[in-house]
């Protein structure tokens, strides 16, 4: 049973990597657009006997699970009695696009990519949703392995961590990463409102690169 997970998890990255390096990419719009594009490739590939998403987990389910809200995992990976959980993350800024719309160009550009910012908050994210996945697997026997995939076209993710700052534990610069997640400053409004954790084990992170309809976009998929 271990060797159908470790071949299902060995085989979604590669179909994932096969779906963010595709050269005909078009810009998507929010990280739900991620999520459905993805799935549908999944689907298609033939190599899972089911892909859901938003699949559901009461967090209550979960110990040491911190963050008291609803767990809805992006997507999930079926085959045989196993399941990979793949959780997403897709962070932008800003870019402009004249848009078609129902066979006629549109008059005006729309901003397909939004300015989200926050960068020290969208790190938090990439490393609770890992975490999230550590927890899922601990719980649930038919659960090996797990997924989390991070997309941008916002470059900051991929500066290295400076140790004066407070989001210093959450940087996702290449390379390997250890297993603390605290903020600097235990007063800061972020310490507040996220708060510390810690992880299973340690991490590598390597970021590819590739370019969706002229943009810049950079991504990494970390197993768990």
């Amino acid at each position: 049973m271990g060797l159908i997970n470790n071949l299902m998890v060995e085989q979604a990255k590669v179909d994932i990597q096969q779906y963010l390096a595709r050269e005909d990419g078009e810009l998507l719009f929010n990280e739900r657009d991620l999520q459905m594009h993805l799935a549908q490739h999944l689907m298609g590939t033939g190599h899972y006997d089911d892909v859901d998403v938003e699949y559901y987990v009461p967090y209550e389910e979960l110990d040491n699970y911190i963050w008291k809200n609803e767990l809805k995992l992006d997507i999930l990976l079926c085959k045989g009695s196993e399941f990979l959980p793949v959780e997403l993350k897709y962070k932008t800024k800003k870019h402009p696009k004249q848009l078609s719309r129902f066979g006629e160009r549109l008059k005006r550009q729309v901003d397909v990519l939004k300015n989200q910012g926050a960068q020290d908050l969208g790190m938090y994210d990439f490393w609770k949703d890992v975490r999230r996945v550590e927890l899922v697997r601990r719980r649930f026997r038919a659960v090996k392995n797990g997924l989390v995939v991070f997309v941008t076209n916002d470059n900051q993710y991929l500066n290295k961590g400076k140790t004066f700052s407070n989001n210093y534990r959450f940087s996702m610069e290449e390379g390997s990463h250890d297993m603390v997640r605290h903020w600097q400053q235990p007063n800061s409004t972020c310490a507040k409102t996220h708060p510390d954790f810690e992880l299973d084990n340690n991490y590598v992170i390597s970021w590819n690169k590739n370019v969706y309809e002229g943009v810049e976009f950079y991504y990494c998929i970390v197993e768990i």
